[in-house]
């Protein structure tokens, strides 16, 4: 849907969505075969190139492909997929992907029975397991860099070398903030990647027009934007910041898992976000106690925590039968980024609009345990932008504008 994914502003932006979903379907079936996804079949780009699974194509094509797999795998070139071009399929205008239906006989989506069951500790252990295997089994083989898996046209091959191209990201160049990182864009370490996403974070409060409510808001963001890049360095694991980078699902939810009525994952739906990234980001689903990132405060923490403990254990147990091809401690890395604080910080950089608050609630009484800090802290904002007196008043100009527009709107429609 080319409303969706910036494709007006930046041409080639669904080429380039379909490329790395197609590429993690390739790596999950060639490395992740324990994990039940749907087949897919084909799939085209707009340029009018159509690739089919070798299944699908005349045994011939199968024999012939699966020698050049051979050749490949012997001189060691990247990962050549099951699938072909094919000249037989009839021109469409837009890019697309053709895949199995998954049937209520396989499972239903996890969102449909979620509330009803979600206190059941039998059907939570056995989706934490699941969701445990699925994060292990991905995080398996180390990545050279932080970046997303590609498909590439040419020769049918995969490789890692596009941007990590995160739902967050998407979201925020469809919305009108200008393009951070750049197509084909890797990083080499930890260090560089998170300075970037708080560009594009800065970059969305800039060119936002509904960003701030007044004055005192938008020296109250511009100063946690300043301190956010300030703490970075508290948060990134000095002996992990150059790799190795681990595959991670960055829009993971109840809607993208299918279980069966005892909670039992029975598959995994929507690969289109998954990217190779810092181990820090690894972390427990934050909606496992039903909660939004930034409701995980009082009664709720406690809450949270002792599901994220209980959610490790039974990590633990999936590790030891799983081989993994690094020397990453996976769970004593994330159990020590939530005793950090670190958690809170890579929250922030993967989260739309709850960072604020996120902020506050978790990052800011790491160093201080005086709440009311940031709005003391409000001239900090100076070192955000140059002349961030103007920033703030065309900020703040943008809202007016656009609450005028939005009653206009309303008064026309006769609310």
């Amino acid at each position: 849907m080319p409303h969706k994914l910036a494709e007006h502003r930046y041409p080639g932006t669904i080429d380039e969505k379909v490329s790395c979903e197609v590429a993690t379907y390739v790596w999950m079936q060639e490395y992740c075969a324990d994990i039940r996804i749907p087949s897919l079949y084909a799939f085209g780009f707009r340029d009018g190139s159509h690739f089919t699974h070798v299944k699908q194509r005349p045994v011939y094509v199968g024999i012939y492909h699966a020698i050049w797999r051979w050749i490949y795998r012997l001189l060691r070139y990247p990962l050549l997929s099951n699938y072909t071009r094919d000249a037989s399929v009839p021109a469409v205008s837009t890019a697309y992907m053709l895949l199995e239906y998954i049937s209520p006989e396989t499972g239903k989506m996890l969102s449909r029975t979620w509330t009803q069951h979600m206190r059941d500790t039998g059907r939570r252990a056995r989706l934490f397991q699941g969701i445990a295997r699925i994060m292990l089994s991905l995080a398996r083989l180390p990545q050279p860099h932080i970046g997303s898996f590609q498909f590439n046209t040419r020769d049918g091959t995969i490789t890692l070398s596009n941007r990590p191209l995160t739902c967050t990201m998407m979201i925020f160049e469809n919305s009108g903030t200008p393009r951070t990182i750049q197509p084909c864009q890797l990083y080499q370490s930890t260090d560089s990647f998170a300075s970037d996403m708080l560009t594009l974070h800065d970059n969305h409060l800039l060119h936002d027009p509904h960003a701030v409510r007044h004055k005192d808001d938008a020296r109250e963001r511009m100063t946690i934007r300043t301190l956010l890049r300030a703490v970075m360095h508290y948060f990134i694991s000095s002996d992990r910041r150059n790799g190795p980078f681990l595959l991670q699902l960055t829009d993971f939810h109840q809607s993208n898992i299918f279980v069966d009525d005892d909670w039992n994952i029975t598959c995994l739906i929507d690969l289109e976000w998954i990217c190779a990234l810092p181990v820090e980001m690894l972390s427990v689903p934050y909606w496992l106690t039903n909660c939004s990132i930034d409701s995980i405060i009082d009664e709720e923490y406690g809450v949270f925590d002792e599901a994220r403990q209980v959610f490790l254990a039974i990590m633990d147990e999936e590790n030891r039968s799983i081989r993994m091809e690094h020397d990453v401690q996976i769970t004593s890395t994330m159990r020590d980024v939530w005793e950090s604080k670190g958690v809170w910080f890579w929250a922030c950089l993967r989260s739309i609009n709850a960072w604020l608050f996120v902020f506050e609630d978790h990052i800011l009484p790491k160093f201080s345990a005086d709440r009311g800090l940031v709005v003391d802290l409000k001239q900090v904002s100076t070192f955000w932008q140059e002349e961030v007196g103007l920033v703030v008043k065309a900020k703040v100009d943008d809202e007016e504008r656009y609450q005028a527009e939005l009653r206009s709107l309303f008064d026309s429609k006769g609310l």
